[in-house]
């Protein structure tokens, strides 16, 4: 460890995601994206937009989580985003399950999802 230096080198950086994992990730964020599109109602007002873009990146996120069984860090990764961000969204999608329409609409989510883990190399 260096004077200028807090934290010991030997420690482990952020998770970082595989290829595999981020392209599994960004998998899961079109077909949440596309699903989203069937059922909302297409409005296009800006910040509905930016509503609905950061609604389906906290639903991907809960399904790559609670499916696909990442752990928050290496979603993060995937996402661009931090590992509380990540976390902070599977809060907010566990809150809303409560809605037994928004419930069918996230299960569909997670098992197409689950379906990815039959893909060749996809569990690297």
């Amino acid at each position: 460890m260096s004077p200028d230096s807090a934290v010991p080198s030997s420690l482990p950086g952020p998770a970082k995601a595989s290829p595999a994992r981020r392209i599994l990730c960004m998998i899961v964020r079109q077909i949440t994206a596309e699903l989203l599109a069937m059922t909302g109602d297409g409005s296009k007002e800006r910040s509905d937009r930016r509503r609905a873009v950061c609604h389906v990146r906290q639903i991907a996120m809960y399904v790559c989580h609670v499916a696909l069984q990442m752990p928050l860090a290496e979603i993060g990764d995937a996402f661009g985003r931090d590992r509380t961000t990540v976390a902070h969204a599977c809060h907010v999608v566990e809150d809303r399950r409560d809605d037994p329409a928004f419930d069918a609409f996230v299960a569909i989510i997670e098992r197409l999802a689950e379906t990815l883990l039959l893909l060749p190399g996809s569990r690297s």
